[in-house]
């Protein structure tokens, strides 16, 4: 069985796994953990990662509704479960299945935010905030009828989610589109349209690059994110990773103190976050240019 990729000939002993799996007990993780980590023991590895595949399956439920696979949307959860085992640290406390859940949603919200429409675009705060927010408010405006918001639903769209009215429009173009068959024939002499279309894809040599650079970025993420404290972790994820963020108003009465305290340590754990990635960057440059 193959834990990353629940395609149609592995979904069924992946479903059948994820059921008999027992849960872990605190000592049980704990003991599999070491084991992993200190050992390279791989069969302590498959064990954690069988027993949380309840929580990737049931996180995949929460993205349903963007016109996507679940298999997919399991398939990314599993790429994050794999790297949050990779870079988690039993010493902080924490339990497994707490850590991953960050690692396994933010996996499926860039998978989201990438493949449920037509064209790719550029993930701006305010595009996240319509992508999960505009399905809903579009509903209640236009009713089951699925009409194009007026100028005036548009501007009341903006208006409730603190957005620019251009911005609205954009992003119902982009989830109402159809996208078009680059098999679809064009006039009468049989030439299609993917045919008339430029080849803009980078060469091998750009693909490498920007994979290289995809990994060299992730790697000074991770190398930075371990620089902050279980309270600055969990509150940026709370109020970044989520699909919908946690209130300022709920995070205070979590750690018992005032919404200004809380934005107090969401703003100085970013600027944090930034300077320990510039350190990380100072770094592993060197290492770089020695390959």
């Amino acid at each position: 069985m193959s834990i990353l990729r629940p395609t149609s000939d592995t979904a069924s002993a992946y479903y059948k796994a994820m059921r008999e799996t027992a849960l872990l007990s605190g000592e049980e993780e704990a003991e599999l953990i070491r084991r992993w980590k200190t050992d390279g023991d791989e069969k302590a590895r498959a064990r954690l990662l069988t027993a949380h595949l309840r929580l990737v399956v049931k996180t995949a439920g929460q993205f349903k509704g963007y016109g996507l696979s679940s298999a997919d949307l399991v398939a990314e959860g599993n790429l994050g479960l794999v790297r949050a085992l990779e870079s988690f640290d039993a010493e902080r406390g924490l339990r497994f299945s707490t850590y991953a859940q960050w690692w396994v949603r933010a996996a499926m919200f860039e998978y989201v935010l990438k493949f449920s429409t037509p064209v790719n675009f550029g993930l701006s705060a305010e595009r996240k905030k319509l992508f999960f927010k505009l399905r809903g408010l579009k509903s209640r405006l236009t009713g089951p009828s699925g009409n194009a918001l007026s100028e005036a639903e548009t501007a009341q769209v903006a208006e409730e989610l603190g957005v620019r009215d251009h911005r609205v429009a954009e992003m119902e173009r982009l989830l109402t589109q159809s996208p078009r068959s680059l098999d679809a024939p064009v006039g009468e002499n049989g030439i299609t349209y993917g045919e008339l279309l430029p080849d803009d894809a980078p060469n091998v040599e750009e693909r490498l690059g920007d994979r290289q650079e995809l990994m060299y970025r992730r790697e000074l993420l991770r190398h930075a994110w371990d620089g902050l404290s279980e309270r600055e972790k969990d509150i940026v994820s709370q109020r970044t990773l989520r699909e919908n963020p946690l209130r300022l108003e709920d995070l205070a009465q979590r750690y018992d103190i005032s919404r200004e305290r809380v934005r107090q340590i969401e703003a100085a754990a970013l600027s944090k976050l930034k300077g320990l990635v510039k350190a990380a960057e100072a770094k592993l440059i060197p290492k770089a240019r020695t390959i």
